[in-house]
C-alpha cells in the first residue's frame, strides 16, 4: 500500500509532514480524459485504485459531465462516491486549453488560467496533443504549447508534479494520418521534462503509448474502452506513487571543521546568514527556492545543501545517481533541520536500490555517507560525527574529543583546496566582513586566520565523491 505522507509546501519540496492532507490531482486533457456520456474514461478506474492505496485525494476540474452532456452510472465503490471533477475537454487542442474553445456538448467553457481560480492541483495529469496532431498543428508549436501549460501549472503552484503522458495511439486502418502524427508529437514530449527541470516542480514522463493496441482498448479506434480505461489508470497509478514516494525523515548530523570549537560550533555568523539558501550559483546550481522571514533559531551555524542518492553500493553513488537535493539549517549540535529549525528534513521519493546521502557546504569539501542509511520508523539516520570512515574516503578531519568533521579550506567549492582558493577568492574577499566563501571559521571575518590555519592545514586535499 502506499502510505500517503502529503506535506505543507514552502520554498523546495517538504517542509512540515502532515498526514491525511488531501491530495489534489487534476486530470487535463481533451476528449480521451473526458469520454462520452457512455463511458466511464480512465478517471473512475485510477479512482478505484487510490481508494483501494489509502489515498486522500480529490480529483479537481470545472468539469463534471461528460460530452453529450451527463454521465453513465458510476458505481460506488468501497463506500465511496465516484469524483466526477476533471479538466477533459472534447476536441481540444492545446492552445484551446490556454485560451479557451468550442463549449458545444457540454466540452466546456473558460480555458486553464481561469479554472486555476477555483482550485489548486498539487498533481496535474496531462493527456494532451491528439487533437493538435489530428488537425494539422505543428510538433514544434505543440511542444511549446503544453509547456505554455505547465508554466501556467506552476504559476498557480510552484510545486505541482507534472505527470506528462505519451499519447495513445489511433489506429492505423481507421486513422491513417492520426496513427502516423501522433508518434512524432510523442517522440518529443521527453524533451519537455528536460528542457523545464525544476526541482520544485518534476515533471514524470508517463508512457500510454507502450502496451495500447487502439483495435482492441478502444471502442472507435481513438476512445478507450474498457480494457483501454484500465491500461490507462494504471499507468497514472503507477507514476503517482513513483512521485508522491512514500515519505521520510532525515535525521543526520555533521560537523564543520572551521567553526567547531572543541564542544560544539559557533553561531558568530547568524547576524549575516542570508534568509535565502545561497547555492542557487555555481558550483551546486541549486533551483530550490527555500527562504525564511528571519531566522527560526539563535543557535544556526549556516545553511548547508543535502543531497540524496539512490545506489546499490556507495561506490556507485555517484552524480547520475542523484535523487533529490534540499536546503537546511546546520545547528551547533551538528543536526541539520528544516526551516522551522526544528524539524527533521523530510523528502517525498521512492528508494528503489540504498540511499547515500552527501552534504554541501560552502568553503568545506563535500562528504558522502560511507554506508547506506536504514529506515527506522519512517526516519532514515546517520552521525558522520563519530569516526573518519563514516564519510566515503575517510574524507574529514579529526577535530579531537573523538569527534571528526568536513574539511574547512575550500574558498571556491570546487572540491579542492589549492592555490586557486586564495588567489581567486580569499585575495579579493580578505578584510571584508559579512557573508562570504573564504570565512571557512565562521566569525563573519575574512583574514589570515582563515588562511593560515584552515587553508594552508588542508592545502592538496580534495573531495572523494565517486
Amino acid at each position: 500500500m502506499l502510505k500517503f505522507l502529503f506535506v505543507l509546501l514552502l520554498g523546495n519540496f517538504i517542509v512540515t509532514p502532515v498526514k491525511s492532507q488531501t491530495l489534489k490531482i487534476l486530470p487535463i486533457g481533451n476528449s480521451i480524459t473526458q469520454l462520452d456520456n457512455q463511458h466511464y474514461s480512465y478517471r473512475y478506474k485510477l479512482w478505484k485504485k487510490l481508494i483501494d492505496d489509502g489515498v486522500d485525494f480529490d480529483f479537481v476540474g470545472s468539469m463534471t459531465d461528460h460530452y453529450n452532456c451527463g454521465t453513465p452510472t458510476f458505481p460506488d465503490y468501497n463506500g465511496h462516491t465516484f469524483d466526477t471533477d476533471h479538466e477533459g475537454h472534447w476536441g481540444w487542442r492545446c492552445d484551446e486549453v490556454i485560451n479557451g474553445g468550442n463549449s458545444s456538448n457540454c466540452k466546456g467553457t473558460g480555458h486553464l488560467s481561469t479554472w486555476l481560480g477555483s482550485y489548486t492541483p498539487d498533481i496535474a495529469l496531462i493527456h494532451l496533443g491528439t487533437n493538435d496532431m489530428v488537425q494539422g498543428q505543428s510538433v514544434t508549436g505543440t511542444i511549446n504549447e503544453l509547456k505554455d501549460i505547465i508554466n501556467i501549472l506552476r504559476a498557480d503552484n510552484p510545486n505541482v508534479i507534472i505527470l506528462l503522458a505519451k499519447l495513445i495511439p489511433a489506429n492505423e486502418s481507421l486513422y491513417p494520418t492520426w496513427a502516423s502524427r501522433i508518434p512524432l508529437l510523442n517522440a518529443e514530449i521527453p524533451s519537455i521534462a528536460t528542457d523545464m527541470q525544476d526541482e520544485n516542480s518534476p515533471i514524470v514522463i508517463v508512457d500510454q503509448f507502450s502496451g495500447f493496441d487502439p483495435t482492441t482498448d478502444t471502442f472507435d479506434g481513438v476512445h478507450t474502452n474498457s480494457l483501454g480505461e484500465e491500461k490507462m489508470a494504471q499507468k497514472w497509478f503507477d507514476a503517482i506513487q513513483t512521485a508522491v514516494g512514500s515519505g521520510f525523515g532525515l535525521n543526520i548530523k555533521t560537523y564543520l571543521e572551521g567553526p567547531y570549537n572543541g564542544s560544539q560550533m559557533n553561531t558568530t555568523l547568524m547576524a549575516n546568514i542570508p534568509l535565502q539558501q545561497p547555492f542557487n550559483v555555481g558550483p551546486w546550481n541549486y533551483t530550490g527556492t527555500e527562504s525564511v522571514e528571519a531566522l527560526p533559531t539563535a543557535n544556526i551555524v549556516d545553511w548547508v545543501l543535502v543531497e540524496l542518492r539512490d545506489a546499490p553500493d556507495v561506490a556507485s553513488a555517484n552524480e547520475s545517481t542523484q535523487l533529490i537535493r534540499k536546503a537546511g539549517f546546520l545547528l551547533s549540535n551538528g543536526f541539520i533541520v528544516d526551516l522551522d529549525g526544528i524539524s527533521e528534513l523530510s523528502f517525498n521519493t521512492n528508494i528503489l536500490n540504498q540511499l547515500f546521502v552527501v552534504i554541501y557546504h560552502q568553503n568545506h569539501l563535500p562528504i558522502l555517507t560511507e554506508n547506506a542509511l536504514t529506515e527506522s520508523n519512517g526516519t532514515y539516520s546517520y552521525d558522520f560525527s563519530t569516526a573518519l570512515s563514516q564519510a566515503y574516503g575517510d574524507s574529514q578531519n579529526d577535530l579531537g574529543n573523538s569527534v571528526f568533521g568536513m574539511i574547512a579550506g575550500d574558498f571556491n567549492a570546487d572540491g579542492v583546496i589549492d592555490p586557486d582558493d586564495i588567489s581567486v577568492d580569499w585575495s579579493l574577499q580578505t578584510g571584508l566582513k559579512g557573508y562570504y566563501q573564504s570565512d571557512v571559521n565562521l566569525n563573519s571575518n575574512v583574514d589570515n586566520s582563515d588562511k593560515n590555519i584552515f587553508w594552508y592545514k588542508n592545502k592538496g586535499l580534495s573531495s572523494n565523491l565517486p
